[in-house]
């Protein structure tokens, strides 16, 4: 994935899901939609849910000793099946992942 297009899907999961506006993850479509235009958010829409589909996956919330476990495990397992995806996009997913399975 090339700089700009890994750039504009970083901010769009910080975007969707709150990062760095919300005290807890919020997703939120509509305000995916409203930053990056329709058709252009409808795409991104659709690379993020793929992208937390893959990342939800992990069974690191069963096996976790603790949340910081929980939250290394998953990102872990996140790598191994997409690799080329950018950090601030797994760290994003983390915080969702473990606020959702805390």
């Amino acid at each position: 994935m090339n700089e700009e297009l890994n750039a504009e899907l970083v901010a769009a999961v910080r975007c969707w899901c709150g990062w760095g506006t919300s005290a807890m993850p919020h997703r939120d479509d509509s305000r995916l939609i409203e930053r990056f235009g329709r058709q252009r958010g409808a795409e991104l829409l659709r690379e993020i849910v793929a992208l937390e589909d893959d990342f939800y996956i992990s069974d690191a919330r069963l096996v976790a000793a603790n949340v910081p476990d929980m939250a290394r495990r998953c990102a872990d397992d996140f790598k191994r099946k997409r690799p080329g995806v950018a950090g601030d996009i797994v760290d994003a997913f983390v915080w969702c992942y473990t606020f959702d399975y805390k």
